[in-house]
């Protein structure tokens, strides 16, 4: 019988060849996790199947004769890469070797050899995106896999009598130093056809099986090992970065010890049974480490949409969901880390040398490694917990706060009740949307750093736009004697449906484009912060919540008590003001998406005002500058009309 890892497999390369041009960098993602399982697989069970030189089982043998030329025909198939030659040779190598029936330790060698190859040269296709919770994968496991695998996962299980091939045994450490954790979960996901073990890719979810995964792959690890592992994590220079989240998930034990010795394959043993210590700001600088390099090695491939995505990934998915904690206890270094990252980026933009694009990622790579020794202190500090949460949500609620607090001075002002409601629809939907998009971001589908800013970009243009135009509308109207006589009377006439719907449009807009990414901020946050700080970040949110409030309040009481010209000419500035600083940083987001050219030069960045040193950001807000500036001294018709009357 096939098993499901060749249907798989098979469907895989089929997608590659049909879609490709939609996908392609998914499907090779998926074409390389089900080669690292075909191999690890080989790997585990060939024991089963020879055994010192003797065939022990024909089905297995037949089995593994089989994976061995898919694993061969496979890697010939992926795209061509530095190291795929030798990685090609290496499959061939094992292959012959099960042919031949050589010895397990050889075969183990070769998979060992292949998996390795594999990940170097390709990546890593699959992380979990939030540490496992362990208390719930050994209730799942209990319910799931102990029927076959057995209570303490020695494959002992009541369903296990009389299964061929018997269900793994866990415990076994030879078996353990052979798998991966990204094998497990593979595994896990789509089942071994022909064998008890089903495919649990719909009946769990991607946390679920990350969790089992962590949890069946600690249970050969003892508690001396352990804590061995702790030991060298903690006292080690170097170790943690050796230990990343990719690593931890991507190399078997006996890769580990292979690379890095000893002490490093005991503080493998002890991720796996404590994986809540690799989610912390290392991971997301993993992430940039692992992104800048494969940035590099595409850009020497030629491959310039893959450098410039692995280069935006670099940032969007990694440093800048740290970049609110580094500026809490270094800004001058955080501030310095953006430029080596917007260095990298315009090396691959302008298409400069490889040799210069090098040399900017290893600056990157440099500053990374600062930021984790900074970051590096087992968890944030009251005090800089506290800053990062504070400064999270109120720098990305005060534009927000400022619009909302315009419109609603101008309805209550103007006595608009109705025009009130619907701006109060259209924040409190755009709350709901946002919580809606981060809970499908995060257990439904993966959205990427850069559909994350494409997202922003769009809504902050198209809020700059709107803006601008309510507030040269405010402007033109503040000395317009019929809109006053309006205004005097009642201003649920003057303001039709459709004008309603922009007000709620407004108001949507200007909450949502930060409600989704403060957020994910926030969730960033919250993996490095210890139990003894965990608190300071409520106490930010809270005292943010406060300031917010209260430039609210003051917004509406200077407004309640400004002339109602003065007050329409005060809040069109306000607009204005707020629409030249949304459009640089939708502009910005834009560009860090990849969706718009990148052009630098030599000015500061000014975050507040969204100023940042682009061509292409600076010339848009000069743009909004000039024809407000245009807009606004140009003389108001209806005013010199009446002046010319008045004069006559």
């Amino acid at each position: 019988m096939k098993n499901k890892i060749i249907s798989a497999f098979v469907g895989l390369l089929l997608a590659s060849l049909c879609y490709a041009p939609m996908s392609q960098a998914s499907t090779k993602a998926a074409e390389q996790t089900a080669l690292v399982q075909l191999v690890e697989y080989i790997g585990a069970d060939y024991i089963n199947a020879v055994d010192e030189g003797q065939i022990v089982s024909e089905a297995e043998y037949t089995e593994m004769q089989e994976f061995s030329q898919l694993l061969t025909e496979g890697i010939a198939a992926l795209p061509d890469a530095k190291g795929k030659s030798n990685l090609l040779n290496q499959a061939k190598s094992l292959q012959n070797a099960v042919e031949n029936q050589v010895d397990e330790s050889a075969i183990k060698s070769l998979a060992q050899s292949i998996r390795g190859s594999l990940v170097t040269v390709y990546g890593i296709p699959v992380l979990p995106k939030a540490a496992p919770n362990m208390a719930h994968a050994a209730k799942l496991y209990q319910t799931t896999c102990a029927s076959c695998h057995g209570i303490t996962g020695r494959g002992d299980g009541p369903a296990a009598v009389g299964m061929e091939p018997a269900p793994t045994d866990f415990s076994e450490v030879a078996r353990y130093d052979g798998r991966s954790m990204l094998g497990l979960y593979t595994t896990i996901t789509q089942g071994v056809d022909g064998t008890g073990m089903m495919a649990y890719e719909g009946a769990l979810s991607e946390t679920e099986r990350w969790a089992l995964a962590f949890y069946v792959g600690q249970k050969a690890v003892t508690e001396p090992v352990a804590d061995q592992g702790q030991k060298a994590l903690h006292n080690i220079p170097g170790m943690k970065k050796q230990l990343s989240l990719n690593n931890v998930v991507s190399m078997a034990p006996e890769d580990v010890y292979k690379a890095y010795g000893e002490q490093a394959h005991a503080a493998l043993g002890y991720l796996r049974l404590h994986p809540e210590a690799l989610f912390n700001q290392n991971q997301f600088l993993s992430i940039s480490q692992d992104n800048l390099t494969l940035a590099g090695t595409a850009y020497a491939q030629g491959d310039l949409a893959a450098a410039k995505q692995a280069a935006l990934a670099a940032y969007l998915d990694g440093f800048e969901m740290v970049e609110k904690q580094v500026a809490a206890v270094d800004k001058p270094l955080m501030l310095k880390a953006e430029k080596r990252f917007m260095a990298v980026r315009e090396a691959i933009d302008r298409n400069m040398e490889p040799s210069v694009l090098d040399e900017r990622i290893e600056a990157a790579q440099s500053i990374i490694s600062d930021v984790g020794e900074v970051l590096d202190t087992g968890g944030l500090s009251a005090m800089a917990t506290f800053s990062a949460s504070f400064f999270i949500l109120f720098r990305e609620g005060l534009e927000a706060i400022l619009v909302l607090a315009a419109l609603l001075t101008f309805t209550r002002k103007a006595k608009a009740e109705k025009a009130s409601r619907y701006i109060h629809y259209g924040w409190i939907g755009a709350l709901l949307a946002g919580v809606l998009t981060w809970y499908v971001a995060t257990h439904l589908i993966a959205i990427s750093g850069a559909s994350r800013e494409l997202t922003e970009g769009i809504a902050g243009v198209l809020a700059a736009l709107i803006l601008f135009y309510v507030g040269f509308w405010m402007h033109s109207n503040a000395n317009s004697q019929k809109w006053m006589n309006y205004i005097k009377s009642k201003v649920d006439t003057a303001l039709g449906q459709g004008t309603l719907w922009m007000l709620a449009f407004v108001a949507f807009i200007s909450v949502y484009r930060e409600i989704f990414e403060t957020i994910l901020f926030y969730q960033a946050l919250w993996t490095q912060v210890d139990i003894g700080t965990d608190n300071y970040l409520f106490y930010g949110i809270a005292v943010a919540i406060a300031c917010l409030a209260a430039v609210t309040v003051l917004f509406f009481r200077i407004g309640m008590r400004l002339p109602l010209g003065l007050f329409f000419k005060a809040t069109a500035l306000v607009l204005l003001f707020l629409a030249f600083v949304i459009m640089g940083k939708g502009v910005a987001a834009l560009q860090e998406a990849g969706a718009l050219g990148v052009y630098y030069v030599n000015i500061p960045t000014f975050d507040w005002f969204g100023i940042y040193p682009t061509l292409q950001g600076v010339g848009a807000q000069l743009l909004i500058a000039g024809l407000g500036a245009f807009l606004w001294f140009k003389p108001n018709v209806e005013q010199t009309n009446a002046g010319a009357q008045k004069h006559v």
